[in-house]
């Protein structure tokens, strides 16, 4: 189980967000550029401290913003982080930048990993780039390997702060549902910011919709869609008008 319950104050406004995601479960956070939903990823995996709360993963105290305070160091965190850049190593070819996962699971980097490494790299349609450098991969290429790396450490948590934006439409659902898949089967806990509806819709078990860093909205995909809570949120997922109406009127 993952769960933040944090505050971070910004320059604009306060991002107050609290979230519990459960091992195999996907979180979509959705809403507007510059609503908080990175600053959101990186108090989770360790990159920036908040002013007031907590984070924790499977029952390991990650952050708590005190007294007493505390803050895991992020490559302690197991929680893997997967950005647009794909920041792959340019002087490793496809099957090094893999591989450097492998050694940080203990065994990992023998016949097992290898083995391992091999599958994945098939699965992703990268089997025929492994001795291929960074430099003539394209850009969806270059993402798939990134991905890759990712998924071989096998993190106990997965954060995807819009790791597929710039790519064609199918490459981005084809990899999205990759990803969901592989949450489900190892039964971790995955979070992926999207800027596109149609995005966490693809992802999530539930959606949940941040704007100016309030968490207006929290639930499965379609009832958030067909059920927005606020004006606001009808806005955000398409809505050109809204009415509300009463609860004891709603069919």
């Amino acid at each position: 189980m993952l769960s933040a319950d944090v505050a971070v104050d910004r320059r604009e406004f306060a991002v107050r967000a609290g979230l519990a995601v459960a091992p195999g479960e996907r979180l979509a956070l959705f809403g507007p550029s510059g609503a908080g939903k990175t600053t959101l990823l990186e108090v989770i995996a360790g990159l920036t401290a908040p002013a007031r709360g907590r984070v924790e993963l499977n029952g390991r105290l990650l952050t708590s913003a005190g007294p007493p305070a505390r803050a895991v160091p992020p490559w302690q965190r197991r929680v893997g982080l997967l950005r647009q850049d794909p920041a792959l190593f340019p002087h490793l070819p496809v099957r090094g930048n893999l591989a450097y996962a492998l050694p940080r699971r203990r065994g990992g980097a023998g016949q097992a990993g290898q083995a391992e490494l091999t599958g994945l790299a098939a699965r992703l349609g990268l089997d025929g780039l492994l001795a291929v450098m960074p430099a003539r991969l394209s850009g969806g290429q270059a993402h798939r390997v990134a991905l890759g790396r990712l998924l071989l450490a096998h993190c106990e948590a997965l954060l995807l702060d819009e790791p597929f934006t710039g790519l064609d439409a199918g490459l981005r659902r084809s990899l999205t549902e990759l990803v969901a898949a592989l949450v489900t089967d190892r039964q971790v806990p995955a979070i992926l910011v999207a800027h596109e509806l149609a995005d966490a819709q693809a992802f999530g078990d539930r959606l949940a919709v941040l704007d100016r860093g309030e968490l207006l909205q929290c639930g499965p995909p379609d009832q958030v869609v067909l059920r927005p809570a606020s004006r606001r949120v009808a806005e955000l997922v398409g809505y050109l008008g809204f009415v509300p109406v009463p609860a004891g009127q709603a069919g």
